[in-house]
C-alpha cells in the first residue's frame, strides 16, 4: 500500500512543476482506466483478463497539431479463460504487474488526437494459476523486459478531459523456455485529465 502512496504523491508533484513553469511548451496529464487483455499461446481466447492502467504522461508540444509524449503507467496484463472456452490448456490465468513507459507521437485535428509509438515494459511481478486451481508461478520463467507497439485514438470532448482507446501488441516474447510462445496484445480504455 505504501508503494501506492509514492507514486501518487510522485504523479502529482511532476504534473504541478510542469504545468507551471513551462505551460506553453508541455502538458501534463493523468491517466486512469482499464485494460482488456490477451495472451496469444497460452490457448486461452478472448480479451477476458480485466487491468488497471494508470499513471502520468507529459507531453512536449511541437506545434500546434503534433506531441511527442512520454508515459509513465502501473499496467496489469495478462490472459484469463472466459466460461465458454473450450481450448484445453493448463492455465486458468496468468496476472501481470507492470510498469510501462510508452514513448508516442501524436496528430491532433479538432477534438480527436491519433497517437503511435512504442513501450518498454517492465514486469514487477507474475502470478500463473492452473486449470485446477493450482500455483504455478513458480514453474513458469517470464522475461522481466517485454517491449511494445502501440497505437491509439482519443476524443476531447472537453479541452481538459480525453477518452482514450489503445491497442498495443507485443514485439517480444514473455515466455522463455523454448516450443512456448506467449505474445501479449492489450485494449486500454482510459479517461485523461489534462492540467491547466
Amino acid at each position: 500500500m505504501q508503494n501506492w502512496k509514492v507514486f501518487l504523491l510522485f504523479l502529482l508533484i511532476i504534473g504541478g512543476s510542469l504545468t507551471n513553469s513551462q505551460a506553453q511548451r508541455f502538458r501534463a496529464s493523468l491517466i486512469g482506466g482499464i485494460n482488456l487483455t490477451q495472451l496469444d499461446g497460452d490457448d486461452l481466447s478472448g480479451f477476458n483478463q480485466l487491468g488497471v492502467n494508470a499513471g502520468a504522461k507529459v507531453a512536449a508540444v511541437l506545434s500546434d497539431r503534433w506531441q511527442l509524449s512520454l508515459e509513465m503507467l502501473f499496467s496489469q496484463q495478462g490472459s484469463h479463460r472466459a466460461k465458454d472456452d473450450v481450448y484445453a490448456t493448463v492455465y486458468d490465468n496468468i496476472r501481470l504487474n507492470v510498469v510501462e513507459t510508452p514513448v508516442m507521437i501524436s496528430f491532433q485535428d479538432w477534438k480527436f488526437q491519433v497517437s503511435t509509438g512504442m513501450s518498454y515494459v517492465r514486469v514487477i511481478n507474475y502470478r500463473a494459476i492452473s486449470i485446477i486451481g493450482e500455483d504455478l508461478t513458480d514453474t513458469e520463467t517470464y522475461r522481466d523486459n517485454l517491449y511494445f507497439f502501440n497505437i491509439g485514438l482519443t476524443y476531447y470532448p472537453q479541452e481538459r478531459w480525453g477518452i482514450n482507446v489503445r491497442w498495443s501488441r507485443s514485439l517480444v516474447d514473455l515466455e522463455q523456455r523454448e516450443g512456448q510462445t506467449l505474445l501479449g496484445r492489450n485494449l486500454a480504455i482510459r479517461l485523461i485529465y489534462v492540467f491547466p
